[in-house]
């Protein structure tokens, strides 16, 4: 018997981000502004950006656009910092039961049949 382990093709891999990044909404463990712009790199990379779940987050993306994250924070003074994390906590608290449903949506779509 081999031990070479078969590697997954793009596409799955693309499905298995979808999932953890929705999943990891769903548990809280990941703020929608951060999921959101994961989301719209993996809906591009499957051609999904007509789908309506992914359309949401569309929507939401070009709301929160403005919110600092990454490096991008690094050209931030801490004053400017706290004053937008406070808006996009605020923003994503408004925003999280509408996310969550569409990310269980998108978990039922792409996660592997059990």
């Amino acid at each position: 018997m081999s031990d070479e382990r078969v590697q997954p093709d793009y596409r799955q891999t693309l499905h298995e981000a979808v999932v953890e990044t929705s999943r990891a909404v769903v548990a809280g463990s990941l703020g929608v502004v951060e999921a959101t712009r994961r989301l719209m790199e993996l809906a591009a990379e499957l051609d999904a950006l007509d789908d309506e779940d992914f359309i949401y987050f569309i929507e939401l993306d070009s709301r929160s656009d403005g919110f600092p994250l990454g490096v991008a924070r690094e050209q931030w003074s801490s004053t400017a910092l706290e004053r937008e994390d406070l808006d996009r906590r605020k923003y994503e608290d408004a925003v999280h039961a509408d996310a969550v449903a569409h990310c269980r949506s998108l978990i039922a779509r792409y996660a592997p049949p059990a």
